[in-house]
């Protein structure tokens, strides 16, 4: 069940502008790199400058979207852990 404050949050951010504006970041991020390059949000949160959870809520919106895909899982660049990275369309 999602909290109150994250609902009350989301909206705001979606009132104001702002979600888009981070989508479009992210978006542009990924058209930066070579199409066969794909990214981990941590790679994502540390190249745009978004925190974490900004870049995690709109990724997952824009992969039901049909914005990004996931890739192979992979070591990220930025922790080393194994995980799921996203490429653009």
């Amino acid at each position: 069940m999602t909290r109150s404050t994250s609902t009350l949050s989301y909206h705001a951010l979606k009132d104001s502008g702002q979600q888009q504006t981070q989508v479009g970041q992210i978006l542009n991020c990924l058209d930066a790199q070579e199409r066969s390059t794909n990214l981990t949000l941590k790679e994502i949160s540390r190249l745009t400058g978004l925190e974490i959870n900004a870049v995690s809520g709109r990724v997952n919106g824009m992969k039901k979207e049909g914005l990004v895909f996931e890739s192979p899982k992979r070591k990220c660049r930025v922790t080393g852990r194994w995980v799921t990275p996203v490429r653009p369309r």
